[in-house]
C-alpha cells in the first residue's frame, strides 16, 4: 500500500509540472498562483484535477468492491478519444454513478459529480456536461 501512496504522489507531482511551473492565464496574460504539493495532495486543483487522496480511496474502493463493476466494458475506440478533460460528455453514452459506498468516501464536489463511463470514471461540471478530469481505465 505504502508503494502505491509513493506511486500515486509521484504521478500526481509529474503531471502538476506545468501547472506547478504557474502557466501563464491565456485571457488575461498573467501568471497563475503557484501551487503547493499540499494543494497537489489534498485539493482539487487546476480546473478539478482528481487528486492523490481521491485516487487511493477509488483504489482502495476498487480493491475491497471489484464485483460492483463487474460487466463494465470499455467504450468503442472513436468514442473513447471523445472523453478527455474540457471536452462535453458525448450524447447518447451510458453515464452511470459511482456506488454510494464509494462517494460517501470521497471528499464532496460542489456543482461537480462523479460518472461511470465505459471503464473510465469522469468528474463533470452538472450545470454544463464539460469533464473535469478523467480517471481512464479504472474499472
Amino acid at each position: 500500500m505504502r508503494l502505491l501512496t509513493t506511486l500515486l504522489v509521484a504521478s500526481a507531482l509529474i503531471l502538476a509540472g506545468p501547472a506547478l511551473a504557474g502557466k501563464k492565464n491565456k485571457s488575461s496574460g498573467k501568471a497563475n498562483q503557484p501551487i503547493t504539493v499540499e494543494d497537489v495532495l489534498t485539493k482539487a486543483v487546476v480546473g478539478g484535477l482528481i487528486t492523490v487522496a481521491e485516487r487511493a480511496t477509488v483504489g482502495d474502493y476498487l480493491d475491497r468492491n471489484r464485483s460492483a463493476f463487474a460487466g463494465a466494458q470499455p467504450l468503442p475506440p472513436g468514442i473513447a478519444r471523445k472523453v478527455e478533460r474540457g471536452g462535453a460528455l458525448p450524447p447518447g453514452i451510458a453515464k452511470k454513478t459511482l456506488p454510494t459506498g464509494l462517494l460517501t468516501d470521497l471528499p464532496a464536489r460542489p456543482g461537480q459529480e462523479w460518472r461511470v463511463v465505459g471503464t473510465d470514471l469522469l468528474i463533470v461540471e452538472i450545470a454544463t456536461n464539460v469533464i473535469v478530469d478523467v480517471l481512464k481505465d479504472a474499472l
